[in-house]
C-alpha cells in the first residue's frame, strides 16, 4: 500500500460536455427541471457529487482520512476532487494519508459488472447458488487492486478450497482427540512450516494486502499437515502422539480465516447452539457405533491367535479372514449404505484402517 499519486491527466480527452478544461469540475449544479434543488447565492441548484462526499466526510471524520477507499474509476475525478475539496476547506496539506482503489468486478468474458449495463446478480440471487463464505474466499484469491472475473468455475474454485480447510481441520482435531491413529509425525518439520508461514502471511499483508500470497501459504501448510495424517493400517503401527503441534497449526488457521471474516463454525456450517451440540453428540455415538460394527465385519483385530489357543500359519489367517468376511458380507454392505445415506444430509464420514471420523460438508449456500 503506497500513499496516494496525483494522476496525470493532460492527455485525458475533454468529452462532449460544458468544461472548458479537463480539471474544470462542478461545485454546484444549477437546477434542472425534475431534480431536487435548494436556494443559494447562485440561485436554485444542488451540490456537484464531488463536494457531497467530501462533506459527509468531514462531518464524520473531521479534518483529515488514514485510508480513502473506492473503485479504480474514482481515482480521477472523484477522488482528486475531494483531494482537492478538502485541502482548501480544513487548510491542510494532506487530507488523505492512503487511497485504496479496488478493481472491477466481471463477467465471464471480461465485461464489467453494472448496475447501469444490467448484468448484475443480485445478492439473494446469488445466494440461492453461493454461500457468502465462498464470496469471500473467492475475493481472497485476486488482489484487490486487479479486476476479477466471475464465473461458476471460480466459485466452485472457491467452494473446493473451503472443503480442503474444513477436510483438514477435521482429521486433523480427530488426531488430536486419538480418534485417528497415525505413523510417527515429522514434528520438527511441522514446527518449521508454521513458522514460515507466519512469517509469509504477515510478509503477504504487508505488502499491499497480497491475500492471495497469503492464502496459498496457508494452503501450503495444510499440504504438509494432510502428508502427516496417514491413517496406519495395523494396531502395532502406534507411535507416540503430537497432538501439541497439530493443536498450533489449527489454532493459527482458524485465527487466520477469523481475521478475513471466516470463522470454523462458518466454514463447517455448524452453530454452536445447543441443538447443534446435541447433534455432534449424536454423530459422535452413531459413527463410534458404526466404527465398531465395521471392524467387526473386516475381521482386522481378531486373526492373530485362534480360539483355541494354537498360533495360525499366515495361510490360515488369509482363508479365516476370507470365510468371516464372506460371513459378514451384509455388515459390510449396511455400514457403506449409512454412510451414503447420512452423506445425502451433509454428513460425511471417512474411513480410516481401524477407525472412522465425520464432517459436516460445507452446503453451497447459507452462512
Amino acid at each position: 500500500m503506497a500513499p496516494f499519486r496525483t494522476v496525470h491527466v493532460m492527455d485525458i480527452q475533454v468529452g462532449e460536455n460544458d468544461k472548458q478544461h479537463i480539471r474544470d469540475f462542478a461545485l454546484w449544479k444549477a437546477f434542472r427541471s425534475q431534480e431536487p434543488f435548494w436556494m443559494s447565492p447562485w440561485g436554485k441548484g444542488r451540490p456537484g457529487w464531488h463536494i457531497e462526499c467530501s462533506t459527509i466526510a468531514s462531518v464524520v471524520f473531521g479534518s483529515q482520512l488514514d485510508i480513502h477507499t473506492g473503485g479504480i474509476d474514482l481515482a480521477f475525478p472523484h477522488h482528486e476532487n475531494e483531494i482537492a475539496q478538502c485541502e482548501a476547506y480544513h487548510q491542510c496539506k494532506q487530507w488523505g494519508n492512503y487511497f485504496l482503489h479496488s478493481g472491477h468486478l466481471h463477467l465471464k468474458g471480461h465485461e464489467k459488472m453494472s448496475k447501469s449495463l444490467k448484468n448484475y446478480i443480485t445478492i439473494k440471487d446469488f445466494l440461492k447458488t453461493f454461500s457468502p463464505n465462498q464470496f469471500r474466499i473467492f475475493c481472497l484469491l485476486s488482489k484487490y487492486r486487479s479486476g476479477v472475473e466471475y464465473s461458476d468455475g471460480s466459485m466452485n474454485e472457491a467452494h473446493n478450497l473451503l472443503q480442503i480447510i474444513s477436510s483438514f481441520i477435521n482429521t486433523a482435531n480427530a488426531y488430536i482427540k486419538g480418534q485417528l491413529i497415525c505413523p510417527a509425525i515429522n514434528e520438527h518439520m511441522l514446527w518449521e512450516r508454521l513458522a514460515h508461514t507466519r512469517v509469509s502471511v504477515k510478509a503477504a499483508f504487508a505488502d499491499d494486502f497480497d491475500t492471495p500470497r497469503a492464502v496459498n501459504a496457508i494452503m501450503d501448510l495444510i499440504h504438509h499437515g494432510n502428508k502427516q495424517l496417514n491413517a496406519v493400517t495395523k494396531e502395532e503401527a502406534r507411535s507416540p502422539r503430537s497432538s501439541v503441534v497439530f493443536g498450533s497449526i489449527v489454532s493459527y488457521i482458524e485465527q487466520f480465516f477469523d481475521v478475513v471474516g471466516i470463522s470454523h463454525g462458518d466454514i463447517q456450517n455448524a452453530t454452536k447452539e445447543e441443538s447443534s451440540g446435541t447433534l455432534c453428540n449424536v454423530l459422535d455415538e452413531l459413527v463410534s457405533f458404526r466404527t465398531k460394527v465395521r471392524n467387526y465385519a473386516l475381521a482386522n483385530q481378531e486373526l492373530s491367535v485362534s480360539e483355541e489357543g494354537p498360533v495360525m500359519s499366515r495361510q490360515e489367517q488369509k482363508e479365516k479372514r476370507k470365510q468371516l468376511l464372506l460371513e459378514r458380507k451384509s455388515l459390510l454392505e449396511a455400514c457403506d449404505s449409512l454412510r451414503q445415506e447420512l452423506a445425502a444430509f451433509g454428513i460425511n464420514i471417512k474411513d480410516h484402517a481401524n477407525s472412522s471420523t465425520w464432517e459436516l460438508l460445507t452446503e453451497r449456500t447459507g452462512t
